[in-house]
């Protein structure tokens, strides 16, 4: 399944991912993809907003901290793998806990997850999981593509989105 969204200001980002995070379900895994300044941080605080963490929570990239853990309807992981140079710095991370808690877990630079040698699986024993590519269109115009990746049927909440 494809859906694709259109924005024209960091609102419409936010609004755009209160609505995802609305049909996520515990245990998710959102692979996000895009340039620097592209707007994934923006639309996890909407994805966020829409899994019931309070707006006076700020949502911030955890660039240094590598995760951020929220207090939702459901826990929220907010993963930023900017910083990590090599597959043996996410093995050492124990991010595997992560992925397979009953939270929903955002990964930005999610590419990190992948290695040359098989760019069809990510590491650490993801198997299903959805994945979002920003691109920059204009300066406030972003176009996302969202994919789900082996999650089987449509019956899945965000396929709604559509």
């Amino acid at each position: 399944m494809n859906i694709q969204f259109e924005t024209h200001s960091a609102d419409d980002a936010l609004i755009l991912g209160e609505k995802i995070g609305r049909h996520l379900e515990a245990g998710d895994i959102v692979f996000l993809f895009g340039d620097l300044g592209a707007g994934k941080t923006t639309l996890t605080q909407g994805i966020a907003r829409g899994l019931g963490v309070a707006k006076e929570e700020y949502v911030r990239s955890p660039t240094f901290t590598l995760v951020n853990q929220y207090k939702g309807k459901i826990p929220v992981f907010h993963i930023d793998l900017y910083r990590i140079e090599s597959p043996h710095e996410l093995e050492d991370l124990g991010l595997e806990e992560v992925f397979s808690s009953e939270g929903v877990s955002i990964v930005e630079w999610a590419e990190k997850l992948f290695t040359h040698e098989d760019a069809s699986l990510p590491l650490l024993g993801i198997e299903r999981w959805i994945e979002i590519h920003i691109k920059i269109e204009q300066k406030d115009s972003r176009k996302l593509d969202l994919k789900t990746r082996n999650m089987g049927s449509t019956e899945h909440p965000v396929f709604a989105l559509h």
